[in-house]
C-alpha cells in the first residue's frame, strides 16, 4: 500500500535558525542579569551596613563600651570596640568588619562613634555609593539613627 517516508533528525536550516534564537535570546539577557546581580548586591551593602550601624549602638549599651564606626578605606566599615578612649574612633579592636568585594560599590563619610548610654560621641555618616545612587546613615545627637538614599555619589 502506502509507504510514509520518516525523516529522523534535523535539517541544516532547522539548526540553524535555533542557533540564531538562542543567540538573539543571551544577547538580550545577559546585560539584564548582570545589571540584577549589581542592583542585588548594592541593596544587599547597604542593608548590612544599616544593621551595623543599629548593631554597634546596641552593643555599646549592652556591653557599656565606647563602640566606633570606621571607614578604613572606601571598601572596609570596621566597628570598633574603642574601650574608653574618646579621641579616635578607629583605635581599638576590631569587633566586626563590613567588606566590600564589589568593584562597582564604595564607602564614604565621616565615620561617627556610639557612648555606653547610646549616645553620640562624634555625630557623622556612612554612605555606600554604587556612582548612581547612594544610601547614606547618619549619627546625629543624641545617637539618633536616621537614613537618606537618593541618586548620585555620597
Amino acid at each position: 500500500m502506502f509507504k510514509f517516508l520518516r525523516n529522523k533528525g534535523f535539517s541544516f536550516v532547522e539548526l540553524m535558525v535555533v542557533i540564531a534564537l538562542i543567540s538573539i535570546l543571551s544577547a538580550i539577557a545577559v546585560p539584564q542579569i548582570n545589571k540584577m546581580y549589581k542592583t542585588y548586591k548594592y541593596i544587599e551593602y547597604t542593608s548590612s551596613m544599616e544593621n551595623l550601624v543599629r548593631w554597634a549602638k546596641i552593643t555599646a549599651m549592652e556591653r557599656s563600651i565606647n563602640v566606633g564606626l570606621c571607614i578604613a578605606d572606601n571598601k572596609t566599615l570596621r566597628i570598633v570596640n574603642m574601650g574608653t578612649n574618646r579621641s579616635n574612633i578607629c583605635t581599638g579592636s576590631d569587633l566586626i568588619t563590613l567588606n566590600i568585594r564589589d568593584d562597582f560599590v564604595f564607602l564614604h563619610g565621616s565615620g561617627a562613634a556610639f557612648d555606653p548610654r547610646g549616645f553620640d560621641i562624634f555625630n557623622g555618616n556612612v554612605c555606600l555609593t554604587n556612582g548612581d545612587s547612594y544610601y547614606k546613615v547618619f549619627i546625629s545627637r543624641f545617637g539618633a539613627i536616621r537614613t537618606q538614599k537618593g541618586s548620585g555619589g555620597c
